[in-house]
């Protein structure tokens, strides 16, 4: 009934329906396609990597004299919330399939008082962790340069 009802259509919905028709087909990759390149996250190790990674950012900066004051006074559960927080934050913009369910950036250091010399600080105890894991040049490029995009709405007092 299709193609007795097609032959009497105009041909523009013809070609409106061949191609409607097709559009899955296209869709497939095809054998001689090159493979999607994987993502930050796949390429830093996933989950347990970012995980372990931020662990020992984590560690860093609340051990330090001046970084340790965001931490100060806060109980272990609340510590830990925050550093699942950071994680599920870098997973998620990293390309993974965790779900960040937190404050943008902005509004959850509003009031902080982080200063230029903090964010120093955590770069350069975030640097010491990448090396300490051996990250790779690009994907430690790629690390960094994700964190400095993140700066503007950090960093509150200039």
């Amino acid at each position: 009934m299709l193609i007795k009802s097609v032959s009497r259509t105009n041909p523009l919905k013809i070609i409106a329906l061949t191609a409607c028709l097709a559009m899955p087909l296209l869709a497939m990759p095809s054998a001689g396609m090159a493979a999607e390149k994987p993502t930050l996250y796949e390429r830093l190790g996933g989950y347990d990597a970012i995980t372990a990674v931020t662990h020992d950012v984590a560690a860093r900066l609340m051990a330090d004299p001046k970084m340790g004051r965001f931490w100060a006074h806060r109980g272990k559960d609340g510590i830990d919330r925050e550093v699942q927080l950071i994680i599920d934050f870098i997973a998620n913009q990293a390309g993974g399939p965790r779900y960040y369910t937190g404050r943008d950036m902005k509004l959850a250091h509003v009031g902080m008082r982080i200063d230029g010399e903090d964010w120093d600080r955590l770069i350069t105890h975030l640097k010491a962790t990448l090396d300490k894991f051996n990250v790779p040049q690009k994907e430690r490029a790629d690390v960094l340069a994700f964190f400095e995009s993140t700066r503007k709405d950090i960093v509150e007092v200039k």
